[in-house]
């Protein structure tokens, strides 16, 4: 009898688990659905983000076959990114955009690597504690008040970015280029070339 008592409340547990895991991944799909653009065949994993501080879910899309599993932010006030077909997102990528992130068909993007198109904050160090204020009595702000520069940034196609990368505002990455791991660019990279370094610069070009 002792037994049957045990089984039974092993088992109920179980069930309770994966009533629990189920509505956590009910309400995560809803979320997800509010927040973003995303392919039948795209796949976000347990541990991605997705900030969507705009709450306009047509501002991050994300195509078919893609994987997501590091963190996808837009801006109160502005920002778009847009990843194209069968990308690999690592996990602890971070991709901020308050202007607009390209990012074309098959491109991997490893763990660890920052991808902003924006300063995030003023260069003035005044406007810069103002607005550090403001974020944490009212949240992020809905308009661009302060003199935060932010550029467009645009990865083509078949580009790999290698782990604790850095990519900053207004850079271009042609296709089938590769950031080496660690490497912080602030430039445009060539097609085809293996840049590497801080800042990065090309130290291999690629046969077509």
């Amino acid at each position: 009898m002792l037994n049957i008592l045990r089984r039974s409340k092993y088992r109920f547990s179980v069930i309770l688990r994966e009533l629990v895991q189920y509505s956590e991944l009910l309400e995560r799909s809803f979320l997800l659905e509010q927040n973003i653009q995303l392919d039948p065949s795209a796949k976000i994993f347990p541990e991605a983000k997705v900030r969507n501080l705009a709450e306009n879910p047509n501002l991050i899309r994300v195509n078919k076959n893609s994987v997501i599993r590091g963190e996808l932010l837009v801006f109160a006030h502005n920002g778009d990114i847009d990843i194209g077909a069968d990308c690999y997102i690592g996990e602890g990528a971070k991709i901020w955009s308050s202007s607009s992130i390209r990012i074309g068909n098959r491109v991997l993007i490893s763990h660890n690597v920052n991808i902003h198109d924006t300063n995030s904050h003023s260069l003035d160090p005044i406007l810069r504690h103002q607005h550090f204020k403001a974020i944490m009595t009212s949240g992020h702000l809905r308009e661009n008040v302060m003199d935060i520069c932010a550029k467009p940034i645009v990865i083509e196609d078949d580009v790999w970015i290698g782990f604790n990368s850095t990519i900053l505002k207004g850079v271009k990455i042609g296709k089938g280029a590769i950031i080496a791991a660690g490497s912080v660019v602030t430039q445009d990279v060539p097609e085809l070339t293996i840049v590497a370094g801080n800042p990065a610069r090309v130290v291999k070009y690629l046969c077509k």
